[in-house]
């Protein structure tokens, strides 16, 4: 099951603000898996983190940039002990414990990055991809039913944001509730922002359902909102004529 869930689940898995001091180009692992929607929603937390960064005092400034230059040179061990000299010079910056918890998680420390995320969402409660990641931590740890209930806490306070359904839908699939599934992507696609991604993974439940025509319908929506989509148009040109 965990297989299947983390193909769901990849667009998740791989972009993630969390790694606060990390260039944005360094953010997603595999951008072609995003579209449009997905990529101006992480520009635009990018853009919020690096004013935040700005407002930073000198000398926390000064521990970030140490930071950033241990991760290009590829030195993870060393981005953590610096991350974590902040962490305790600065305990209550959001950003910090977000960054803590991600490396966390890419060293499969997921329980970890879980409690590093909450101490995060305490302090700026106000920040959606912190939930997103949450999520996705607890999904790995194959805790299914928490992962949902922190997609519901996310939709609960932003109610209109298409991605917190998409992740939510993802994972009530993913539990086999499908029906429960397939609202919330409808839910989905009729929040903010309108996405090809989303439209396609609606459509995909619906073709699993042996709802063909609804399918059809969702893919070729996709395409009206991102022309050209590559996951859309490899899921259109497989089905039957």
């Amino acid at each position: 099951m965990l297989t299947t869930l983390r193909r769901r689940l990849l667009p998740f898995l791989l972009v993630s603000p969390l790694l606060a001091f990390l260039a944005p180009a360094a953010i997603a692992q595999d951008a072609s898996q995003l579209d449009h929607a997905y990529q101006s929603e992480l520009q635009a937390e990018n853009a919020a983190l690096r004013a935040r960064i700005q407002k930073m005092p000198p000398a926390m400034q000064e521990l970030n940039s140490q930071v950033s230059a241990a991760l290009r040179a590829g030195n993870g061990p060393e981005a953590q002990r610096i991350a974590e000299q902040m962490a305790q010079k600065y305990p209550d910056n959001a950003d910090v414990k977000l960054f803590l918890a991600k490396l966390q998680s890419q060293q499969g420390n997921f329980a970890a990055a879980v409690e590093l995320i909450d101490q995060s969402i305490k302090l700026n409660p106000g920040n959606k991809w912190a939930y997103i990641n949450k999520a996705g931590a607890q999904a790995e740890r194959s805790d299914l039913p928490n992962a949902l209930a922190t997609t519901q806490e996310l939709t609960k306070r932003f109610p209109d944001w298409s991605i917190g359904y998409n992740l939510q839908a993802s994972l009530l699939d993913s539990m086999n509730r499908e029906a429960e599934a397939l609202q919330t992507y409808q839910k989905a696609v009729r929040a903010q922002p309108a996405s090809a991604l989303i439209l396609t993974n609606l459509g995909n439940l619906q073709r699993r359902l042996g709802h063909i025509t609804d399918a059809r319908l969702s893919y070729e929506a996709a395409l009206r909102v991102e022309p050209g989509y590559p996951l859309t148009e490899a899921e259109l040109a497989s089905m039957p004529k």
